[in-house]
């Protein structure tokens, strides 16, 4: 199995260099090098990058190599890092708390024995219980997939899950129209523009490893089982039945990535959370089962719901804000195409408010975004008319920009269009905007 692991590493490395391409491990690596060049040969600039403080959070999401960096940044002793193992669903990393601990050692640096915190500040006891019913089977027959912790624990109580079953979409169209205006729908990642789709352009729609770190009041996972494979359907029903067996995690080793997506997808939630499933499956019928049945040493994780007695559940203005605001804000530190679809939930969670300044500003934070799309490479040669058309609409978003304080943006526009200026367009807008821009970000 090795040696044939081992070709396909050799036949994808051949893959990259016929290419020209490079993944995540060339990048680290390269930094890597260039920073061990660095402090052997010019200190000074070793010095600028290094920190005396590095802090990282969602730690579960970074490969060993990576984390070799962060200790390379900070120094010995000055690395703190935070991270839940069992929300380790980024794919090609499968996050253990003993892989720092060795990289630690091959640093030489002292690690401190990790603490824990058990004490969830963003979810109620109704979908913490629930969420640990997840971690139990997760637990019981993946043992290797995480390091067991304590279960968490709420500051306050609140209501169980949902379940809605047979839901069609276009009750679903309905439901977040007016009950539920606002709440975010979790899917498989690889679903997620599918469902945003048939709930008429819902702004909300997320995947789990999208919305992974981040929280909303309001949460339906939708389909989640059903659109499981159809070869992990059979074995879900009897991993939540209690019917597995003991070969159960080298049987069937991709459960348990569902089981983390699952719960990370739950603990998304801060007050109401709902699982929906549309239509029947083996997977769903047998969770539904699972989630509303009695124990004899609890009460059922979640209640059946009939989807026309869903309570008024429409986020305030003030939440529509916090959420358009969140959205925004991701927008400035992703890739052109993720940060489009992040400021048009933006746009719509602000036109939800009589805030209208936001929802311009959004605006045009967007319309920047659709503008630097247009400027990708390759570049095809552009007339003179053309190459003014670009450095018009430049200067006028550049201005526009400035004017909302959207600094960074200033700044990513500009090294996009430069390719296309003139001199004279290029020394104006320095002038103009950029040095100050510049300067402005500096002491921020």
């Amino acid at each position: 199995l090795r040696d044939h692991i081992y070709d396909e590493f050799l036949q994808y490395q051949k893959y990259l260099e016929d290419q020209q391409l490079w993944d995540d491990c060339d990048r680290v690596r390269h930094l890597l090098l260039r920073m061990k060049t660095a402090k052997e040969d010019d200190p000074d600039a070793f010095d600028q990058v290094q920190r005396s403080k590095v802090y990282v959070d969602e730690v579960q999401d970074y490969t060993q190599l990576e984390i070799l960096l962060f200790f390379y940044l900070s120094g010995p002793s000055g690395l703190f890092l935070a991270g839940d193992p069992a929300q380790s669903v980024v794919e090609g990393t499968e996050f253990r708390f003993e892989e720092v601990r060795g990289v630690g050692h091959f640093v030489g640096s002292v690690m401190q024995k990790p603490k824990t915190v058990n004490v969830n500040f963003r979810s109620h006891s109704g979908i913490l219980n629930c969420a640990g019913g997840v971690l139990d089977l997760m637990f019981t027959h993946f043992p290797s997939s995480a390091k067991q912790l304590k279960k968490d624990e709420g500051l306050f109580q609140g209501s169980r899950p949902g379940v809605l079953l047979g839901a069609s979409v276009d009750q679903l169209n309905i439901l977040l129209g007016d009950k539920l205006k606002g709440a975010v729908v979790l899917t498989h990642d690889e679903s997620a523009r599918h469902w945003r789709r048939l709930l008429s352009d819902y702004k909300l729609v997320y995947g789990v490893r999208e919305a992974k770190g981040l929280e909303f009041k309001t949460v339906i996972i939708l389909d989640f089982f059903r659109e499981m494979p159809s070869s992990l359907q059979k074995p879900w029903r009897e991993l939540v039945l209690g019917r597995a067996t003991e070969d159960f995690e080298r049987s069937h080793p991709l459960m348990a990535t569902f089981l983390k997506l699952l719960y990370t997808g739950a603990t998304r939630c801060i007050e109401k959370l709902f699982f929906v499933e549309t239509k029947s499956s083996t997977a769903g019928d047998a969770t539904m089962r699972w989630l509303t049945k009695k124990a004899s040493d609890r009460v059922s994780y979640a209640t059946r719901n009939n989807i026309n007695d869903v309570e008024a559940m429409s986020m305030t203005s003030d939440e529509f804000i916090s959420e358009g605001i969140n959205n925004a804000e991701l927008a400035q530190a992703m890739d052109l195409g993720q940060a489009q679809l992040l400021l048009e939930r933006s746009i719509w969670c602000f036109e939800q408010t009589d805030i209208i300044e936001l929802a311009a500003k959004a605006r045009i934070h967007y319309s920047s975004i659709l503008f630097r799309q247009e400027l990708e490479p390759p570049h095809d040669e552009k007339t003179a008319n053309e190459s003014a058309l670009i450095e018009m609409r430049a200067a006028q978003l550049i201005e526009s920009l400035t004017k909302e304080g959207l600094l960074f943006e200033v700044l990513n526009i500009f090294s996009s269009v430069l390719p296309f200026l003139s001199e004279y367009a290029k020394e104006e807008l320095e002038k103009r905007f950029i040095r100050k821009v510049r300067l402005a970000v500096k002491e921020e």
